[in-house]
């Protein structure tokens, strides 16, 4: 796909995939035994979409039969032989590889197979993004109601995205079908649903097209605006932070070769190693207390919509608005306590992988490695013999007493790295209690880097950490308060209602009732989920990432900015670069709250 649109995901992701490729070539082929090694690490890392382990982002393509979305697939994916007659209906669901994301192609819903089976439904509920496509004509009855199968009884309303295919076939404008489309999506609106207007046939008639048609019909099919909403859809939700913890272990892996064959000092490289198997173990352990956490979110996410759920299904003949609104307001009660619940949740899930992470760093810093390196140090200077008939290699032109000259400086330094390691380990509990001490507790490190780490993020997830009272949480329980009013008077008159039409007009309220007041739960439960993560990630960077920053500091410090080095080492320096361009472009796209 070219014509200015642009995946960044995937872009992303092609990037992150060759940087392996690039490292696992470079380290394999270093003559350089410690560097060769790295190669199995690189190895090691999993990908989005490389394993089970690291599934691929999904993007399902579901809706009317007849819609395009072969046409669409064929746009994206560049590839000829998808099937774009309108004629053919599947009843399997292909997938497609896009820049190493799943694409998925569901059974168009028409009159004579109004639903999806049970197995395309559960397909289509494990996948990350749902872009539900209808024609110009807009929704029918049988598709109106897959519509709102989907969005509002399966909850897959905050990860849709509407399409409208076709548009060259129609006159009318997106605002002027926007009340028609509104009618079937309320309480959700068009630009609840990121709604787009393509026409995905005169992008591919464009392909052929002298320069004149070409930019009409570039500018008829409007695939960039569909790109750009999934663009979207993946920075609001943070899917992009699937590809950070590879590629933050991968510039680790290209700055500890790049610092190895910066240096031919034993103990040099001694402490590089050390600092390298620091780096890991804050690594996976931040990866592990990240995985944690998202369990901790996503079941008080799923529990507050139940709360939502339950006041939903009271909306009914036979209830009155005082029931109902005595639903809703323990539903608050509920809600919000299940809100101030995760902040036992995240203490509990921190102070256990503070406590596995401290135990690491000891074996660590009690380890072989760390010993021997700690008695080459204070053993004083290298002996003369020790050093031997010392010839320096080629790419750096020291002589003997030059590198004894330089010991004082290196000893310090490298001693330092021991040290540290200990030192840093220890911070999380001092003084009388050390062992059994809580992160969290009076016994910490007072005054300490860590400590002030710890203290900040008790003080989020204890009594400051209260997203249930803030002002979008409260505007969309109040949408929910002001939809049970407003529909008190249906509820009083439905059952005694004969006509037909008029049943029917209530019973469409109802309806929308019942979906505005889920909507309005699960508005509340992303807001929450949103302020969750955003002071999650202010902890990893205080804790997590302030130290893998030293760490950096560190090795730039024993290696210094050397002008001579060894071949490799300026290849491992761009490719450490390249890695930290891409953590950039990830990290400046935050999870947002959803619009109030």
């Amino acid at each position: 796909m070219a014509d200015n649109t642009s995946f960044e995901f995937g872009e992303i992701l092609s990037a992150t995939r060759q940087l392996q490729r690039d490292l696992r070539t470079a380290t394999e082929g270093s003559e350089d035994p410690t560097v060769n090694a790295l190669s199995r690490e690189v190895d090691e890392v999993r990908i989005v979409g490389a394993s089970s382990d690291a599934p691929s982002l999904t993007i399902a393509f579901v809706g009317q039969y007849n819609a395009g979305k072969g046409t669409i697939l064929r746009v994206l994916t560049g590839r000829e032989d998808i099937v774009i007659d309108s004629d053919v209906c599947t009843d399997a669901v292909t997938a497609y590889d896009w820049n190493g994301v799943r694409l998925l192609d569901t059974p168009g819903i028409h009159a004579g197979h109004p639903d999806h089976d049970e197995k395309t439904y559960a397909i289509i509920d494990r996948a990350d993004l749902l872009v539900f496509l209808v024609t110009n004509e807009l929704f029918d009855d049988t598709i109106g109601r897959h519509f709102r199968e989907l969005a509002f009884n399966r909850q897959h309303a905050r990860r849709m995205l509407l399409v409208v295919n076709k548009m060259d076939q129609d006159p009318g404008s997106p605002e002027t079908k926007r009340p028609d489309i509104e009618k079937v999506t309320a309480p959700l609106s068009l630009a609840d649903l990121r709604g787009v207007f393509v026409d995905a046939r005169s992008w591919l008639a464009a392909q052929g097209a002298d320069d004149e048609d070409r930019a009409d019909l570039l500018e008829i099919a409007n695939i960039g605006a569909l790109t750009d909403a999934l663009n979207a859809f993946i920075a609001e939700r943070g899917l992009a932070g699937r590809l950070s913890a590879p590629l933050i272990t991968m510039r680790g892996i290209a700055e500890q070769a790049s610092a190895l064959l910066s240096t031919d000092f034993p103990e040099e490289r001694a402490a590089l190693e050390l600092l390298h198997r620091k780096r890991s173990i804050l690594l996976a352990s931040r990866g592990r207390l990240r995985t944690a956490m998202s369990g901790v979110i996503s079941r008080a996410v799923a529990d507050i919509g139940k709360y939502g759920d339950e006041v939903a299904e009271a909306i009914e003949p036979g209830k009155t608005e005082k029931d109902v609104e005595a639903l809703h307001s323990a539903a608050q009660r509920r809600a919000s306590a299940r809100s101030a619940a995760l902040s036992d949740e995240a203490r509990q899930c921190i102070e256990t992988e503070l406590g596995e992470l401290r135990r690491q760093l000891e074996a660590l810093r009690d380890g072989v490695l760390a010993r021997e390196l700690s008695g080459q140090v204070e053993g004083g200077a290298p002996r003369d013999a020790a050093l031997g008939d010392y010839a320096p290699p080629a790419w750096q032109a020291r002589s003997k007493e030059e590198v004894l000259a330089d010991w004082p400086v290196k000893a310090k330094k490298v001693g330092n790295v021991a040290k540290e390691i200990g030192e840093w380990a220890a911070r999380w509990a001092t003084g009388p209690a050390a062992d059994g001490a809580s992160a969290f507790g009076a016994t910490a490190a007072r005054g300490s880097d860590a400590h002030k780490a710890v203290y900040n993020v008790g003080k989020f997830f204890g009594v400051k950490f209260q997203p249930w009272g803030a002002v979008k949480v409260a505007r969309a329980v109040g949408n929910a308060g002001r939809v049970i009013s407003a529909i008190g008077g249906v509820l009083a008159v439905v059952a005694q209602i004969a006509e037909d039409r008029q049943q029917e007009q209530h019973r469409l309220q109802l309806r929308n009732a019942r979906d505005g007041v889920r909507s309005a739960y699960r508005d509340s439960a992303l807001s929450v989920q949103a302020a969750f993560w955003e002071q999650f990630e202010s902890f990893l960077g205080d804790f997590y990432d302030s130290e893998l920053l030293a760490i950096d500091e560190l090795v730039e410090d024993l290696v210094g900015k050397r002008t001579e080095r060894r071949s490799g080492a300026d290849s491992f320096q761009s490719m450490e670069q390249r890695a930290a361009k891409l953590i950039d472009q990830i990290t400046t796209k935050r999870l947002q709250a959803p619009a109030a």
